[in-house]
């Protein structure tokens, strides 16, 4: 088993619970794709697993084989943080450097020589690109093929393929669906795009009301024969809807009901 989680229970520093009882199991070879509504808790149970944010209160929690796992550790990689700076009464801004992507890693890209020159070609990366010249696009490309050099027994991918043509896109998820059946490595994908990927992925784990759906296959969750349908319903069968014909005391709002004069009155 790559991962499993029993009874995980999650929550920041306000003791607000993100997730709640959550149960996941992986196993080898298999790639999954992890779905719900914004604010469900997604990226928050793809950290943990990354083990970057500490967690304590579970039943049963075991990644590859790890209690405590690291990124890019034993065989795990994760895709979903971005190489930004915060910078005060700027905002955030890339990390950008006058060094050539064939500088980067270097070892490691000697190293797997034969993966870099595949993801390179794939990816369609040109060696002698100076990271301070490149398109957002073009780093992110970059950063993919830095985290996919090492081979990985596990890879957790967090919204990180909005930014790549439809093209390079599908590219990529040949790749990775190969990687799941040559080596029996095992991907987690979260996404709201959903383009052709009925091609390429195994199961989906639904997340809603900080807990996980049992995982499905594609051909069990996809009753509409449309992974967006099949998507877009489950949320909204999940979702509360709050009435929207909500009532306003008129002397709260004032003699305009809520707006200014503006200056139509001395016209």
């Amino acid at each position: 088993m790559i991962i499993d989680i029993k009874n995980l229970n999650f929550s920041y520093y306000n003791n607000i619970k993100i997730l709640n009882n959550i149960n996941l199991n992986i196993k080898s070879g298999e790639f999954n794709l992890l779905v719900g509504e914004n604010g469900a808790g997604k990226s928050t149970l793809l950290r943990i697993i990354a083990g970057m944010h500490l967690v304590r209160d579970y039943d049963i929690f075991s990644v590859l084989g790890n209690s405590s796992p690291n990124d890019q550790f034993n065989g795990l990689a994760y895709l979903g943080n971005t190489w930004q700076k915060n910078q005060a009464y700027v905002g955030n801004l890339n990390y950008c450097c006058d060094i050539k992507v064939s500088n980067l890693m270097k070892k490691n890209q000697e190293k797997y020589k034969s993966r870099r020159d595949i993801l390179v070609n794939l990816l369609n990366i040109n060696l002698d690109w100076k990271m301070h010249e490149v398109s957002d696009g073009e780093r992110k490309k970059v950063q993919i093929m830095l985290a996919l050099l090492k081979p990985f027994k596990l890879l957790l991918i967090d919204e990180f393929t909005n930014e790549l043509d439809v093209v390079v896109r599908d590219n990529l998820f040949k790749y990775l669906k190969n990687e799941c059946l040559t080596r029996n490595a095992s991907i987690i994908y979260a996404t709201h795009i959903f383009d052709n990927l009925h091609n390429y992925i195994d199961n989906i784990i639904f997340i809603s009301n900080k807990a996980c759906d049992t995982k499905k296959s594609l051909k069990e969750f996809n009753i509409e024969n449309n992974l967006y349908l099949s998507v877009k319903n489950k949320i909204l069968n999940n979702k509360n809807i709050q009435s929207l014909n909500c009532k306003f005391d008129k002397k709260i709002l004032g003699p305009q009901g809520g707006w200014s004069s503006g200056r139509s009155q001395n016209i």
